[in-house]
């Protein structure tokens, strides 16, 4: 049987755009402790006995937290900004299968306002061998893109276009630096540009163009979509 780890404090991220978010709690360092869990099963040859045991000690805590009151989606109810920080797919603290990017204003060189998110990838992300899958990437781009069309000041609407150009491959456990700011405004329409680095160096593009929309579809109704490319 393999020899069980030394077990270590979870710690969630505290920064989430515009100040808001969840503060570091149980069920933060839970979600934190699910996606070590995540990157071990990914990482590790199991033999049957190790196997079989986690998953009788998994199948104990899905069945203790499954008796938990369920927690409202986050467009259910008030708070809805920070309720969406806090279960994002790719920044939220309390999603298990979130990075977690943190995401911060900040101020370009040339003190034009941006949005800047910050990320370390592992293997549970690879695509090219020692590198960020291009789907993950486009995903966080949606994510701060998504967050820096709010530095207009007003509502933000859906994504209707991003467009990925892929410089050179993105390397897997190194800090990743992601910066997107306001190009355009038009009415419904805003257009926002961002870049991708590590080390410095410049990995990724993306544009996006996100347009507001006034109505959300009902649970399991389909709403127009946009596209979605990369070079």
């Amino acid at each position: 049987m393999c020899r069980p780890r030394r077990r270590r404090r979870h710690r969630g991220p505290r920064r989430l755009v515009r100040g808001i978010g969840v503060s570091t709690d149980a069920t933060g360092d839970l979600a934190a402790a699910v996606r070590e869990l995540a990157a071990l099963v990914h990482g590790r040859i199991l033999d049957e006995a190790s196997a079989a045991r986690a998953r009788r000690l998994v199948a104990e805590a899905a069945e203790l937290v499954a008796a938990c009151p369920p927690r409202p989606r986050w467009h259910e109810g008030p708070d809805r900004r920070a309720r969406s920080a806090a279960l994002s797919p790719f920044s939220g603290s309390l999603n298990v299968v979130a990075p977690p990017l943190t995401l911060d204003r900040v101020t370009l060189d040339d003190a034009t306002p941006a949005i800047e998110g910050r990320v370390r990838l592992d293997r549970l992300r690879e695509g090219p061998p020692h590198s960020v899958h291009g789907g993950v990437l486009a995903g966080l781009f949606d994510e701060v893109c998504g967050a820096a069309q709010r530095l207009t000041g007003r509502p933000g609407g859906v994504t209707a276009r991003l467009l990925v150009r892929y410089r050179r491959p993105t390397p897997l456990d190194t800090d990743l630096r992601l910066v997107a700011w306001v190009a355009d405004e038009r009415t419904r329409r805003v257009h926002v540009r961002g870049r991708c680095e590590a080390g410095g160096v410049v990995t990724a593009e993306a544009e996006a163009v996100f347009v507001r929309v006034n109505t959300w579809p009902a649970s399991g109704e389909a709403v127009g979509g946009g596209t979605a490319t990369a070079t």
